[in-house]
């Protein structure tokens, strides 16, 4: 079943002349046009302090657009022409959001839609846009809803801060908070499998499974992206939102029934239970060599050990793990599974394998004796890999941005966060990095530092 668009909507971009505007808002957008996933009536406006007029606009999404779709000129042209405008103005000028509102009513081609504001915008600005935003449109005839992308500030104070000027303004139906990584296919089916499927969901049972790993390894470094990343780091850029909520995916109860509200309470259920020893020798940081700072104590790379407090966890240790300059591009969920008392330490264990890079796949593995052993302690032992594409594999298959810019304007909310959910990740990433100190080095494609090693072996 194709899913459409149900409301006629504009979608005003702030930053609309910036890196993730060109790379992934204009190709989702037009992707989903080219699916006959829109509405006959949509605007897309792009806003941006940069002074251009509507044709210097279209020009830049046309150049995007060219990159990934070489063959869909007519659609390009059409979309152009009748459905992209852009807007100059400032972010904290109210005069500026006062001619933005005229000018989305004159171009506007129906009486009846929905506004979606999309902030690309560094987090330096969201409050005055947030501020103007509201003032402005919060009265309008017209249904808004404002979307924001990770990072959901740099702390739990910060994200407090953030939260308490958006709900000055919007009501919590109206705010959409996003993590592109739950936009993603295989991220999506983990949870799609545990509804269906109950043999998936009661082996993901923690007094069955001996420990969980998560990984989001990328050979690339921070190339382009060094001035915001190192500023951040790969803890708050990564574990804190794309994998603490995998995790949340993975271990959290499944309600009776399966909406919006109540996987929101169950993920917040584990995400506050997340327990951190505060031991230093069950976290490690670590930087490449030839990292583009110099001086700079940013982490490249972040290993850390975690528990979940809760009855059928709390002994459950979960590894998750993420860096920059790895051996291997990989983002896995290894869940292995508790052995049986009487088989050796040599015997493989069996395991639950979630990837979504390089392949998305999902496998389990079993093992099988080769020979006749009427005692099991013979050693001839076979491995039983029993995998599945997770891929999308059928026509009109979306990227996560198209995904997600969907279900905003279908307002659902299945796969985006709640403040509640980035406080608790934020309160367990501020203890993590209490515990940190410099990062110690390691060279491109080595995975993470030597302490690193000392880490794995501690168990």
């Amino acid at each position: 079943m194709i899913i459409k668009a149900k409301n006629n909507f504009q979608f005003i971009l702030f930053g609309a002349t910036g890196d993730l505007a060109s790379l992934k808002l204009f190709p989702a957008i037009f992707d989903l046009f080219i699916q006959k996933r829109l509405p006959e009536n949509f605007q897309i406006i792009g806003y941006g302090r940069t002074k251009l007029n509507n044709e210097e606009f279209r020009k830049k999404f046309k150049e995007s657009i060219k990159r990934d779709y070489q063959k869909h000129d007519q659609e390009l042209e059409k979309i152009i022409d009748k459905h992209v405008f852009y807007f100059a103005g400032q972010y904290d000028d109210q005069n500026s959001f006062r001619e933005l509102k005229q000018f989305c009513q004159e171009i506007a081609q129906n009486d009846k839609y929905i506004q979606i504001a999309y902030l690309s915008v560094p987090p330096t600005v969201f409050g005055p846009i947030i501020k103007n935003l509201g003032e402005n449109f919060r009265s309008s005839k017209h249904e808004l809803r404002i979307v924001i992308e990770k990072p959901f500030g740099v702390s739990e104070d910060s994200a407090r801060k953030l939260f308490n000027e958006l709900s000055d303004q919007f009501d919590e139906e109206q705010i959409f908070l996003l993590d592109h990584f739950l936009g993603k296919t295989p991220i999506q089916t983990i949870l799609d499998l545990r509804i269906q499927n109950s043999i998936i969901n009661n082996l993901i049972n923690g007094r069955m499974i001996d420990n969980v790993k998560i990984s989001a390894l990328e050979k690339q470094g921070v190339e382009d992206r060094v001035g915001y990343f190192d500023n951040v780091g790969i803890l708050k850029d990564m574990i804190q939102s794309h994998l603490l909520q995998i995790l949340a995916f993975i271990t959290m109860d499944l309600p009776v029934t399966p909406n919006i509200e109540s996987i929101h309470r169950e993920k917040l259920n584990v995400l506050s239970a997340m327990k951190f020893t505060s031991k230093k020798n069950d976290v490690v940081f670590g930087q490449y060599e030839n990292y583009p700072v110099k001086n700079s104590k940013t982490d490249t790379f972040c290993a850390v050990k975690l528990y979940i407090d809760r009855r059928d966890w709390y002994d459950v240790p979960i590894y998750v793990e993420t860096g920059k300059k790895m051996p291997e591009n990989k983002t896995e969920i290894e869940i292995v599974f508790k052995k049986m008392s009487f088989q050796a330490d040599s015997v493989p264990s069996n395991k639950l394998i979630f990837e979504a890079k390089p392949g998305e796949t999902a496998k389990i593995r079993l093992v099988q004796e080769n020979s006749e052993c009427p005692d099991y302690t013979c050693q001839d032992l076979e491995i039983l890999d029993l995998e599945k594409s997770i891929a999308c594999s059928s026509e009109g298959c979306l990227g996560d941005y198209a995904s997600l810019i969907l279900d905003v304007i279908n307002s659902r909310k299945v796969f985006f966060l709640n403040y509640a959910e980035i406080e608790a990740a934020w309160r367990l990433t501020d203890q993590i990095f209490e515990c940190r100190n410099t990062p110690s080095k390691y060279r491109e494609g080595q995975k993470g530092p030597d302490s690193y090693q000392e880490f794995i072996k501690n168990d």
